[in-house]
């Protein structure tokens, strides 16, 4: 069950909760080595390889989700292979509900994406999710990936959170454990197959629709 005051700040991640992540996966996976090997004399299954082995190396850092470190590594434009490709982000399966649900509450909403700006804005020329929230909190703005606690002190200051009313909801179990660390009182982890309670009080739900289903307001 999730408790909820009038006043409870919700914050979301996006990608992996709202928004399908086989679609980033997609971009990482197979456009970028695709299009690398065309640039190149490698074959795809080894600029996959290279490409996974440079990103492992940046996992937890701002690199892993700024694009404009890829174009400058990899001598490209992420942006622009992204836009040549017919498919678009979709919702997960029952969040575009979900957030339908969440709307009806007065409570303050917010997410906080590690995403390029650049893409998320993208996102939402084809998914209407701008529409649920009050705003987008972005960690490239502020300098710290969500892993870090600089950036949960700088998302307090500049949101006006209290974070004993605040939930916080994100699929990435390193940054879930930040903002618990950080003293966000409620969290979920939104992971596939399950639905209990961790040891430090981490709440977890197979799903964004899963979660709204169980909200309780006090």
């Amino acid at each position: 069950m999730v408790k909820l005051n009038s006043t409870t700040a919700i914050l979301s991640d996006l990608d992996g909760v709202i928004l399908d992540i086989d679609y980033d996966i997609k971009f990482w996976e197979s456009w970028l080595p695709e299009h690398i090997a065309s640039q190149s004399s490698i074959s795809v299954e080894e600029a996959k390889s290279e490409i996974l082995t440079k990103i492992d190396i940046q996992k937890g850092t701002l690199n892993f989700y700024d694009l404009n470190y890829w174009d400058d590594l990899l001598n490209i434009d992420c942006m622009q292979i992204i836009k040549t490709k017919k498919e678009k982000c979709s919702y997960i399966e029952g969040s575009h509900e979900a957030l339908q649900k969440l709307s009806a509450l007065q409570n303050p909403k917010y997410i906080l994406t590690n995403g390029d700006p650049r893409i998320q804005e993208y996102k939402a020329e084809t998914q209407n999710f701008l529409e649920f929230f009050d705003s987008i909190f972005y960690s490239m703005h502020v300098g710290y990936p969500k892993e870090s606690k600089e950036f949960w002190t700088l998302a307090r200051h500049n949101l006006n959170l209290d974070f004993e009313d605040v939930i916080f909801i994100d699929d990435d179990f390193k940054v879930v454990t930040a903002a618990a660390k950080a003293g966000v009182k409620q969290v979920a982890w939104i992971t596939p197959g399950k639905n209990r309670i961790l040891q430090n009080e981490i709440k977890t739900f197979p799903s964004l629709a899963n979660l709204v289903s169980e909200i309780t307001l006090l």
